[in-house]
């Protein structure tokens, strides 16, 4: 877990910083037989912030049911209880170069999303990031979306994570119809010594990885 260092958020909140936004993200998992009540909580908590958050459900079974992202805004550390609901609350706060307005359109068009945490080797994190970014000009390059890179700020072991934003399983499970020099060039060309050093660079990079297709609640 990152320590606890006032000015680093400070600093991530300060308009002198990297312009970057800070998100505080929550993960829940119901208490036994209380799912559909803390799906419910869940909504009726967006409905209070006007829908200024993100919904996550985990479709495939994990320590958590739900993710909340929302824009971290004043009171950062500040978190709603879903305590008589949930036998696991934990949050953190992250940040990325992608605004809140956009995150929030791609999530009114999504129905699936693609998460995915990453536990980077001792002294590997910043390099885990290039990584990830390297692989996002991968996916552009090859008439794919990127996936939005999230930096853990506070409290959390996770040292990054990623979400894929799409429209369904359809359009996660698509390929380009393009030839396989496309693919190799577009690899090299973004730093990869070939297409199939992609998923072996990333592994030089972490001890942990995991990873769930989630369904959006309104």
């Amino acid at each position: 877990m990152k320590p606890f260092l006032s000015f680093i958020i400070l600093c991530v909140i300060s308009t002198h910083c990297v312009a970057e936004e800070l998100y505080r993200i929550t993960l829940l998992r119901a208490s036994p037989g209380t799912l559909a009540a803390l799906i419910k909580q869940a909504s009726n908590y967006k409905s209070k912030l006007n829908n200024e958050i993100s919904i996550m459900r985990h479709s495939q079974g994990d320590h958590w049911d739900l993710m909340l992202l929302e824009p971290a805004g004043k009171t950062p550390l500040k978190t709603h209880s879903f305590s008589h609901v949930a036998d696991f609350q934990h949050s953190f706060l992250a940040k990325s170069n992608i605004k809140w307005s956009q995150l929030k359109q791609k999530s009114h068009a999504t129905g699936l999303f693609h998460i995915e945490m990453f536990h980077a080797l001792h002294g590997k994190a910043d390099e885990l990031l290039k990584q990830r970014r390297m692989e996002n000009t991968y996916l552009t390059t090859t008439k794919r979306q990127a996936n939005v890179v999230f930096e853990t700020v506070f409290g959390s072991d996770v040292d990054s994570f990623t979400i894929g934003y799409y429209k369904d399983l359809a359009h996660f499970a698509s390929m380009p119809d393009l030839p396989e020099k496309v693919f190799a060039k577009a690899a090299t060309d973004a730093g990869f010594k070939s297409r199939d050093d992609i998923g072996l660079y990333l592994r030089e990079l972490i001890i942990a990885h995991h990873d769930t297709l989630a369904t959006r609640v309104d």
